[in-house]
């Protein structure tokens, strides 16, 4: 830089800090255009085009650099902060056609009180958490988002481990509502009153355990009577029909669906089925199909756990977690059979 104004005749260029004001990283894009003016200026005061004007920038070295909360913490509003962690969330992995649904669920709704936060700290992630109940679902997702901000944030490891701390105590088993899903009798009577529009995408949804959304966006029966999923939550996969004759009883193999506007979000998709069902008066969800599939493949010797898994798009671990109860249930049943057997 060359000389300032004040500095004695003679003095020789040096380097200088000229501070912006702009809080980083959120204003990073401000601070490169103000870098390519200052580059501009320099270059022609060295060509001899024009003297080198050192009042905007000695205006600029006036302004307040950026608060830091701490050596780790810059300064951002809660939404710059929810802002940014969107970015680097979406960043971190390819992900499927639901990445908006996950995000809104598991991010954006958990993190919304932080929204209106005029300068986000470490304690405003911690009361995020504290604020939910312990060992619900609800805290869990509070941890998991907190901690996400945190890392995309660059924050202190000792805050997102205990942010993750905050969170234990969930466990899928445990928490799951008590359901009194549907029989096959219940399912027969409801699919075979239901209107046409809807009949082929909610027995598919029931014969084959998929997603609501999967049915009506994603679902084509092959003519080896599986399902072929092509798309959806946990991406392309094929599943089994059960019971099988379900196939033929509700014509399947023809595929027929109500008029959606096919562009909304997966989840947006599957919540018409469950209006459908609302205004039919099912007395169960769409969703319970598929739980009433996972259970009836528990007690389904030819189906092992890992082949019902992949049949719903689950992780064995996931299958294993979700429906524990159900598989304890069921052993339960046999040693009882067993031990009556041999009385």
């Amino acid at each position: 830089m060359p000389p300032k104004p004040e500095d004695p005749p003679g003095c020789e260029p040096k380097q200088q800090r000229i501070s912006t004001g702009f809080v980083y990283p959120s204003q990073a894009s401000e601070s490169l255009q103000l870098a390519e003016q200052l580059g501009n200026a320099l270059e022609r005061h060295r060509l001899g085009l024009e003297t080198f004007n050192w009042e905007p920038w000695l205006a600029k070295g006036k302004q307040k650099t950026p608060k830091k909360v701490d050596k780790n913490v810059e300064a951002l509003t809660g939404q710059q902060a929810v802002r940014l962690t969107r970015e680097w969330w979406g960043k971190q992995r390819t992900r499927g056609p639901s990445e908006e649904d996950s995000w809104k669920v598991d991010y954006q709704d958990p993190l919304a009180p932080l929204l209106n936060i005029d300068l986000l700290m470490p304690e405003h992630l911690v009361a995020l958490v504290e604020t939910t109940k312990s060992g619900s679902r609800s805290r869990r997702r509070a941890s998991q988002s907190a901690a996400t901000l945190a890392r995309a944030l660059g924050w202190t490891d000792e805050l997102i481990a205990q942010l993750r701390e905050l969170g234990k105590g969930y466990s899928a088993a445990n928490s799951q509502v008590a359901r009194d899903l549907p029989s096959k009798e219940m399912i027969e009577e409801f699919i075979d009153h239901l209107s046409p529009a809807w009949q082929w995408p909610a027995a598919v949804t029931a014969a084959y355990g998929c997603r609501p959304h999967e049915a009506l966006l994603f679902a084509q029966i092959m003519p080896t009577g599986l399902l072929r999923v092509s798309d959806g939550k946990t991406g392309a996969r094929q599943s089994l029909a059960l019971p099988n004759e379900w196939v033929e009883r509700w014509s399947l193999n023809t595929k027929r669906l109500p008029a959606f506007n096919n562009q909304r979000s997966h989840r947006d998709v599957g919540a018409l089925m469950g209006q459908a069902f609302r205004r039919h008066n099912a007395g169960f969800k769409p969703y319970d199909l598929r739980h009433a599939w996972a259970v009836r493949a528990i007690h389904n010797p030819q189906i092992s756990p890992s082949l019902a898994a992949k049949s719903l798009g689950h992780s064995l671990a996931v299958h294993s977690s979700v429906y524990q109860r159900w598989f304890d249930a069921h052993e339960m049943e046999l040693v009882q059979n067993q031990l009556s057997l041999s009385a």
